[in-house]
């Protein structure tokens, strides 16, 4: 299996001078057409949780590269050999920076220095809660992934940035060109039947979007910038998320169109849910899964509900990692 690195994205919305350089920068007369929602910025408290899940139940992987504005959190080891510090100048141009959105910063991950052929790209609410083997992501050197058909959910926050990633996939794609993979046996009968259901409409009209962590190549970044480099540099432009955007998942959609990925059910493993579940400890501890997706939402009691699912984590993963001071 060749080397395998994670990336992940961090920021402390609670930093002064993050704040400040926020407020400097923020479009305050365009806050209707752009989304500035702060609970997008807020941070957690549980990355330390991150960082011993990785090392506990992912040990084979090569290099995290913790991507921030230059913020390192005053506990993270950072002389630690497996640990990159990668602020966004490393590789995103200056003329797109200070920037306040995930699109720019996730669409140049190929230029991230001595960053592996094979990543894998982590937010920072997504944990490792049990084993996984490198096959978990990768699989014949190809990333691991559900390629059933999926539609544009209609009050989904993010649906325009979807509808613009299909836009640009129908363009250069036609279900013609998809190479089978949208049905399988390892996948869910309804996924499958969601499949078979779309397959009359003439074009692609999307994908299951799993939020999840997800198994990426460079070479198809490096495809997509080439074949895409315009739609992709308007979205760099973006300091503050915009309706006109795309994001990463369109190399995703890219590589599924293509059939280059190793079909799984990643629903059996993954548990996605927000800070707002009651059953959120339960998850955690419940050894069902591979992976917890925490989702920030409104919420009018959330220090008490982190605290709760703080101890929750702390039971799973009591031991300091290498990753801490």
């Amino acid at each position: 299996m060749s080397d395998i690195d994670i990336v992940i994205t961090w920021v402390d919305g609670n930093d002064p001078l993050w704040i400040e350089e926020y407020n400097k920068y923020c479009p305050k007369a365009f806050k209707k057409e752009i989304d500035t929602s702060g609970k997008r910025y807020r941070d957690m408290g549980l990355l330390k949780y991150w960082f011993r899940g990785i090392e506990k139940f992912a040990p084979w992987v090569r290099k995290i590269h913790f991507v921030t504005n230059g913020q390192v959190p005053e506990w993270l080891n950072s002389n630690n050999s497996k640990i990159h510090l990668v602020k966004h100048s490393d590789y995103i141009p200056m003329e797109y920076l200070p920037v306040f959105s995930s699109h720019p910063i996730e669409l140049m991950f190929h230029k991230i220095p001595g960053l592996a052929e094979n990543f894998i790209y982590f937010n920072d609410d997504f944990y490792l809660v049990g084993d996984v083997s490198p096959e978990f992501f990768f699989k014949n050197n190809l990333p691991v992934d559900c390629g059933s058909y999926g539609i544009v959910n209609p009050i989904h926050k993010i649906r325009s940035i979807i509808y613009n990633n299909l836009c640009i996939l129908n363009e250069h794609f036609s279900k013609t060109d998809y190479k089978g993979k949208c049905l399988s046996l390892k996948y869910s009968f309804i996924d499958n039947y969601k499949s078979i259901l779309l397959m009359n409409f003439p074009f692609i009209t999307g994908f299951l979007d799993n939020h999840a962590a997800i198994a990426y190549k460079k070479a198809t970044f490096e495809e997509v910038w080439n074949e895409c480099s315009d739609v992709l540099s308007k979205t760099m432009e973006s300091r503050f998320r915009s309706l006109s955007d795309v994001n990463q998942w369109l190399f995703r959609y890219w590589r599924l169109c293509k059939g280059e990925f190793y079909p799984t059910n990643i629903r059996k493993s993954v548990q996605v849910c927000n800070i707002n579940d009651d059953k959120l400890s339960e998850y955690v501890l419940s050894g069902k899964f591979k992976e917890i997706i925490i989702n920030d939402d409104e919420c009018n009691d959330f220090n008490i509900r982190m605290e709760k699912v703080a101890d929750a984590f702390k039971q799973l993963l009591p031991q300091k990692s290498t990753f801490e001071i």
